[in-house]
């Protein structure tokens, strides 16, 4: 590696006058053409990011800034040095990898010349199969017996303008189908793109308030911290926020439910502490959980995404976690989050948030290798499991009384068998959407053995007469009530929701407001639904305790 690549990767934690002038030594003399093997490149690409994200002065950032227009550009005149970074992500560079449907059309729409079909690995009889589902019957006859095979009649199908992968996502995009079903379909096809990562993400200036540093800190002092303020969004920055998050997901060959899937209408942006801002991204109605909201955020730094996750709110309590991409860990992760969760808290009204086994290392290498159970308990958050809540008493005292001691892999992995909770209101809410899942399934088991889908379609019209909703109409609505009516018909709950004309207005209203509404303002009005929280909570008490 040159000398003074490793040394830009070694000044990333250094801070003052004097880091900032040998940084703005390095970053001018660098020449791109000696930036060999690809391993160098990356390993650039990656200081030149953290140095956007954490500059010393804005002279620096700059620069930074520069440098990585100036790589991008020369990654796309060096086609071997392009060829050996296949995948890595970086801009200016190829990725040949399956995205969902509404992705590959988003790509295909925003960035044409960019996006290509590269190959479809399912056989030719599922092919067959899914566009006979698709398609009309009448004109998914031909397919049938052989008369004729699905890439030759496509080409006669498609029109004059589309190429086989137009053709393929306009055909998806008329099916009358459920949106589920149609991303399963797509997924069972197995389509690779060929996608050229032309510019990395970065938001608009009019999105960015410029942050330097004097050094990296910990955590945000208490005093520090104020209300937060919403940015009033133009409809071009709310494309710029969902655009690039979906970008930077696409970079890292991820994808999230709520920022594939976000409402243009229900995405917010805060600025917050140190040059983070954060967006936070609703789902359409269709694509919306049916009880707890789930929701995303990608957290920006001098406007770089830095990382990223999902909640799923329900009632005043959250499970929540935090995806620190690559160029950006070891710089200030935990002050991200403790933004993150402050603004989740004031934004959502929130009392208490979890972390699942997987985000602290359950099935998850990297969870166990970065330690990260250590991560959410040095921000408060205890395991919920008595067991491992007194390993983590004992860890944590080794931890003090030894300068250098480590918790061993297996520990580490004991420990993620429980979930973690960070509690700021003893009333808040103690059970979530997976508590229900299982109230759900015990229900199933105990009541509707025999005859189960008949019996669940006779509870469904229960509970619309119920709450006087008509049988037939919107399909979100049906979808959403399908999943409470096993939950409210249950014998004692429907008793109470019988006697409480009050309560079934609500449950009405907040029903409807699921499937039609805002999700954000579903959450505040659910909170207020003292009675469907308490019946709730007996229902848990009941099944799982």
């Amino acid at each position: 590696m040159p000398e003074s690549v490793a040394k830009l990767i070694s000044l990333r934690w250094c801070f003052g006058v004097d880091a900032a002038k040998e940084k703005l030594e390095i970053l001018q003399k660098i020449t791109l053409s000696d930036l060999r093997p690809k391993q160098v490149v990356h390993q650039y690409y990656l200081a030149l990011l953290f140095t956007v994200a954490y500059p010393d002065n804005k002279v620096v950032h700059n620069q930074a800034l520069s440098a990585l227009y100036a790589l991008q550009s020369y990654l796309k005149t060096t086609e071997n040095l392009r060829y050996s970074l296949f995948n890595s992500g970086i801009a200016g560079t190829q990725q040949c990898v399956s995205y969902s449907f509404e992705v590959a059309q988003w790509l295909r729409a925003l960035h044409r010349e960019e996006v290509s079909l590269d190959s479809i690995e399912a056989a030719d009889g599922t092919i067959n199969s899914i566009l006979s589902v698709l398609l009309p019957k009448v004109e998914s006859e031909i397919l049938q017996d052989g008369n004729a095979d699905w890439k030759t009649w496509l080409l006669t199908y498609k029109a004059e303008a589309e190429d086989l992968l137009d053709c393929l996502i306009r055909i998806f995009d008329e099916a009358a189908i459920r949106p589920e079903i149609k991303d399963e379909l797509w997924a069972a096809l197995k389509i690779n793109l060929t996608i050229s990562l032309s510019t990395f993400p970065l938001l608009p200036t009019s999105l960015t308030q410029v942050y330097c540093h004097r050094s990296l800190i910990r955590h945000i002092s208490v005093k520090q911290q104020k209300e937060v303020a919403r940015v009033s969004l133009k409809s071009d920055e709310t494309k710029s926020l969902i655009d690039c998050g979906r970008k930077i997901l696409v970079h890292h060959l991820r994808e999230i439910d709520p920022i594939t899937f976000s409402d243009a209408a229900d995405v917010t942006y805060y600025h917050l502490a140190r040059g983070i801002s954060v967006a936070l991204y609703g789902m359409r109605n269709e694509r919306r959980h049916p009880i707890d909201s789930y929701m995303g955020y990608v957290a920006f730094k001098n406007g770089l995404p830095v990382a990223y996750a999902g909640s799923w709110v329900l009632f005043d309590s959250a499970r929540i976690g935090l995806n620190v991409f690559p160029a950006y860990r070891g710089g200030e992760s935990r002050v991200v989050f403790e933004e993150v969760l402050r603004l989740h808290r004031q934004v959502y009204r929130l009392h208490r948030f979890t972390v699942d086994p997987y985000q602290i290392g359950k099935d998850n290498k990297d969870g166990i290798l970065s330690g990260a159970f250590w991560f959410y308990y040095h921000l408060g958050f205890r395991p919920i499991e008595e067991k491992q809540r007194k390993l983590a008493e004992a860890e944590q005292q080794k931890n003090q009384q030894q300068k250098h001691y480590r918790s061993t892999e297996k520990t580490l992995k004991l420990l993620a068998e429980s979930r973690m909770e960070l509690v700021w209101n003893q009333n808040a809410v103690n059970f979530d959407a997976t508590d229900l899942s299982r109230v759900y399934a015990e229900i199933i088991k105990l009541k509707y053995r025999t005859n189960r889908q008949q019996s669940m379609e006779e509870v469904n019209i229960r509970m619309r007469k119920l709450l006087e909703i008509p049988l037939s109409g919107d399909n979100t609505l049906a979808f959403i009530i399908s999943n409470w009516s096993v939950l409210l018909m249950e014998n004692e709950k429907e008793k109470e929701i019988r006697k409480n004309s009050a309560l079934r207005q609500q449950l009405k209203q907040l029903l409807q407001k699921k499937a039609q509404g805002n999700e954000t303002e579903f959450i505040l009005e659910l909170q207020k639904s003292e009675e469907l929280q308490l019946l709730l909570t007996k229902l848990v008490a009941k099944y799982l305790q």
